[in-house]
């Protein structure tokens, strides 16, 4: 008797489907261990960052306090600036409250006549210290910029109690810097208490010795 279905050949049969059991889930061989190496590598980079940006924070701070002893307090911002940030181009200017008056303090790599705009107090200058607030160029890249301060890169405002006493300006970086980085924002940052209370101390130790 001849059938109408395979023959001779034995019935086809489908394979059953095998479902995960609730709450297990099916991870390819090699998967788990690729996310377990993807995690190692992110936190070795967060300590590795960390750990940069301690070194720097510490010889920063060890070169403010070497200028308790030795004086030398804008010399030593310039430096730092220029090792661990990447300008050559400093201006420390004072503030005064009392007259919203700006004025020209140090300065370096900068010509004195290109400075002069600044104390009128305008544009980044001005927004810095009203808002209390040190303003870069990178991240404001909107913000209205008056002709004179097309080559400037940061104003970090200096702090003293929550009040601001003075204004670094930041120009030009060096050809090899492309912008700044992650670590030199925490390290303005730093600047803007620890800079102000050396150029304060060593502010103190001048009217003392003055006669």
């Amino acid at each position: 008797m001849i059938g109408t279905g395979n023959g001779n050949r034995p019935p086809v049969k489908t394979p059953r489907r095998i479902e995960p059991a609730q709450g297990i889930s099916i991870v390819p061989a090699g998967t788990e261990d690729l996310r377990l190496r993807v995690q190692q590598l992110s936190l070795r980079e967060q300590l590795e960052r960390n750990h940069f940006l301690l070194e720097r924070l510490n010889a920063s701070s060890a070169r403010l306090i070497q200028t308790f002893e030795n004086g030398g307090v804008f010399e030593a911002i310039a430096e730092i600036i220029a090792n661990l940030i990447g300008s050559e181009e400093v201006a420390i200017f004072d503030y005064c409250p009392a007259d919203e008056s700006f004025s020209l303090a140090w300065s370096w790599g900068v010509e004195a006549g290109d400075l002069q705009p600044f104390e009128s107090g305008a544009g980044m200058f001005g927004r810095a210290v009203h808002q209390g607030l040190s303003q870069f160029r990178e991240r404001q890249p909107d913000a209205a910029l008056l002709p004179f301060e097309k080559n400037l890169t940061a104003c970090i405002v200096l702090k003293s109690s929550r009040e601001v006493v003075g204004v670094i300006a930041i120009f030009g970086l060096l050809p090899q810097k492309n912008g700044l980085e992650w670590a030199d924002y925490e390290l303005l940052k730093f600047l803007e208490t620890y800079a102000a209370v050396a150029i304060q101390f060593q502010r103190l130790q001048e009217k003392q010795v003055a006669p």
